[in-house]
């Protein structure tokens, strides 16, 4: 009795560790897993649309200037935050991070920010006291 509660015990174990591997390796196969970080990130365009009283969308195209001509692909990053948006500026390059979405029938994929960087220019961190 006490070898088949072993056998038992170890096949379950078993089980649980071939679903969690099968389903790791399908959830970060999927379009809402793929990454992008870029150092040299050159933006090429922004561009926006407001739906009044409903959404706005806001959006940067660009590539990463790193590569050779011959092989950059455009990339389109979604941004929340208009007060992001705002401070970017076409034709800089930035360092960046963001995550896919969905698909794009232009891009690829459609991926949103998740942080830039501007490079060149002094970066502040920390919390800021207010008085």
């Amino acid at each position: 009795m006490f070898t088949n509660k072993k056998f038992l015990f170890g096949f379950l174990a078993f089980t649980i560790l071939v679903i969690w591997y099968f389903f790791f390796f399908l959830s970060s196969n999927s379009e809402k897993n793929q990454g992008i970080t870029m150092a040299l990130f050159k933006v090429e365009t922004k561009q926006d649309y407001t739906k009044p009283g409903e959404y706005t969308e806001m959006w940067i195209i660009g590539y990463n200037a790193a590569e050779d001509e011959g092989n950059r692909e455009r990339y389109k990053i979604f941004i929340e935050e208009a007060m992001v948006y705002n401070l970017i500026k076409e034709g800089k390059e930035y360092m960046i991070s963001a995550r896919s979405f969905r698909k794009d029938k232009d891009y690829g994929y459609a991926y949103e920010l998740n942080q830039i960087s501007n490079q060149v220019e002094y970066q502040i961190r920390g919390k800021g006291r207010i008085k």
